[in-house]
């Protein structure tokens, strides 16, 4: 069986669009002589992708061909082998290559996101593919599991879990599956965020009294203070290169975000507009996500390091809170609650084709993309 996808209509790179349909053929041909690229042209198409798959007992072989429409040339063809249970992997896989051979830069397909759901009764931590499927439980703490957060290499996650007492920090190596606690301070320990080079996180620490934003060795170590403040500081957020963070502040009166430079401590102040602004996260492209109140609902938007070029991506759908990007910054999954419960979607990061990819029994929240 051949199945042929035509792309058109959706800009994403060198000019070239990606169309959102598929058809499926019994006889459309694979090879570059068998296609009239003319038919393919008037109706806009500027790629042309073909794929077939064969399978014999358990073992599946997945063959595609990537056409320039105008040249009429081929630009990639790839073959992959596997067992047929695997099959989404493998067309994860295929994916992988045809972003790769279109922008220069790794696809998300098989990338996976963490995120607290609270199927079994308790918020517990799950992981997923990174389109909502396989979701498997990774938490039985029969508590409150918070805030998962991936590391850089996609190995491990930081949580806060009350399962000994208060919002204890603990890190969960999912290849072995062995958990350590790293902060178990008085008072709060939320919030936890990786540096771009996996070595430490910044979070909140109240062990003082005041709620103030540190750095912190794997083994739990205090390996700095960011903020010394009366106000309550939280949420901090890194920049791609790691010589800043974005965080959350009340000094002004009402939660806003501020970033700070680490190398002189220098703060700015980025937001002036809602009354209620929190969750900002850090692009690898080099762009802030928020959340901020408006009308009783939270929306998402996103800006410039500096402030600038703000942009509204969501609006009039219940409350859309807790954005997190895509490893490539192409996409932002965050949670919302349209349909009544909260279930996680993923957008474009100019907020277009919201689409909705956990289905599961009650609420599912704070996601996390890993690499």
């Amino acid at each position: 069986m051949v199945i042929s996808a035509l792309w058109i209509k959706r800009p994403f790179c060198r000019k070239r669009t990606l169309l959102c349909g598929w058809r499926i053929s019994i006889s459309s041909p694979l090879r570059l002589e068998n296609i009239h690229f003319k038919d393919w042209s008037v109706i806009g198409a500027e790629l042309l992708l073909t794929g077939g798959f064969t399978s014999v007992g358990r073992s599946l072989e997945i063959e595609i061909r990537l056409f320039d429409v105008f040249w009429g040339r081929q630009i990639l063809g790839k073959r992959v082998l596997g067992d047929i249970r695997d099959y989404r992997f493998l067309m994860h896989r295929v994916g992988n290559e045809i972003i790769r051979e279109l922008t220069g830069q790794e696809g998300i397909f098989l990338t996976r996101l963490a995120f607290v759901g609270n199927a079994s009764g308790h918020k517990e931590i799950y992981v997923s593919d990174y389109d909502g499927h396989n979701v498997r439980q990774i938490t039985k703490d029969n508590s409150i599991a918070l805030l998962p957060r991936w590391s850089p290499d996609g190995i491990k996650i930081m949580y806060n879990s009350y399962k000994d007492g208060g919002p204890m920090l603990y890190m969960k190596d999912i290849s072995t599956g062995t958990v350590k606690r790293i902060s178990s301070r008085s008072g709060l320990n939320i919030g936890a965020c990786w540096s771009p080079d996996g070595k430490k996180v910044a979070l909140t620490l109240s062990r003082k009294g005041n709620p103030d934003i540190f750095t912190i060795d794997l083994n739990g170590k205090i390996t700095n203070q960011l903020t010394s403040h009366w106000s309550i500081d939280v949420s901090p957020a890194f920049s791609p290169d790691g010589n800043m963070i974005a965080f959350v502040s009340n000094r002004s009166g009402s939660p806003q975000i501020y970033v700070q430079d680490l190398n002189n401590g220098r703060e700015e102040r980025l937001t002036f507009e809602g009354k209620y602004i929190t969750s900002p996260s850090w692009s690898s492209r080099n762009r802030i996500a928020f959340v901020s109140m408006d009308d009783g609902h939270f929306d998402i938007y996103a800006m410039d390091p500096d402030g600038g070029r703000l942009l509204r991506l969501t609006e009039n759908q219940g409350n859309n809170e807790d954005p997190c990007w895509s490893p490539d910054g192409r996409y932002i999954v965050f949670s919302s609650n349209r349909t009544g419960r909260y279930h996680l979607y993923i957008m474009t990061a100019n907020g277009q084709n919201q689409t909705r990819i956990t289905f599961n029994r009650g609420d599912q929240t704070a996601p996390s993309w890993a690499p």
